[in-house]
């Protein structure tokens, strides 16, 4: 068999991998805070062998394609929702959230209080504040200022823990809008972002660009399937009749 039909079949399996991070994106483009993921496409070279290979084995392609993603910090659009506990964050930040597995970082800010009065995310997460601590707060009226001081009836009761990442692209999806960083491939600093109260940061996916993108997605997918069948029902049924002859 033509060794280059394996190349062909990464190829195919990569474009689907890239549709299955396209759809993700979609089906989140109304999650507030949200980043999506870009596609790119990698040459891998399957060759792990040692030493000196044979004529044979220089001449089997060993490569395949592959498919990988990487997170796009770039910021939504902002909605006004006149909500005391929405809030925005303007700049290269994000809101840290205590979770079963640990320590998470959102830019989702549609914030509510708990049963037992704690500042928590839409799903229920204590968002933590500058000691590291949930914030526990009382009945009143709760605002919150552009440096993130949390206060009730103006009295100032802590200030959301608000932190930044040189490169924000290295953070990781563990799902909605909820990021982890990996060991060694981010470490958080202080950040300068400013808080908006009554705004909500809206998803960062272009649903036209998505769109785009998807056709042409398909359009390379039929494009490899048709070389695939080409190099199997036409090519090497002929190259099997003249080596017959």
């Amino acid at each position: 068999m033509n060794s280059g039909i394996y190349t062909a079949v990464s190829g195919l399996r990569a474009q689907v991998d890239a549709l299955d991070i396209l759809s993700n994106n979609l089906s989140n483009l109304n999650t507030a805070g949200y980043k999506e993921d870009k596609t790119f496409f990698r040459m891998l070279s399957q060759e792990m062998d040692s030493g000196e290979l044979d004529d044979l084995n220089k001449a089997i392609d060993r490569q395949k394609v592959a498919a990988e993603s990487t997170l796009n910090p770039s910021a939504g659009s902002l909605t006004l929702t006149h909500r005391d506990l929405d809030i925005a964050l303007m700049g290269n930040g994000f809101l840290v959230v205590q979770t079963p597995q640990g320590i998470r970082y959102t830019r989702n800010g549609n914030l509510l209080l708990n049963s037992k009065s704690v500042l928590s995310t839409s799903d229920g997460f204590p968002v933590l504040g500058e000691r590291g601590r949930p914030i526990q707060l009382g009945p009143g009226h709760i605002t919150i200022n552009e440096s993130g001081e949390v206060l009730l009836d103006e009295a100032r009761t802590d200030r959301l823990k608000i932190v930044s990442f040189e490169k924000p692209s290295s953070l990781l999806k563990e799902g909605g809008s909820l990021l982890y960083a990996s060991d060694g491939r981010a470490s958080e600093k202080p950040s300068e972002a400013t808080v908006n109260q009554g705004y909500l940061e809206q998803s960062n996916v272009n649903p036209v660009s998505a769109v785009v993108s998807m056709v042409g997605i398909l359009r390379q997918f039929e494009a490899i399937q048709k070389s695939v069948n080409l190099v199997m029902n036409d090519i090497n049924s002929k190259s099997i009749e003249n080596l017959a002859r």
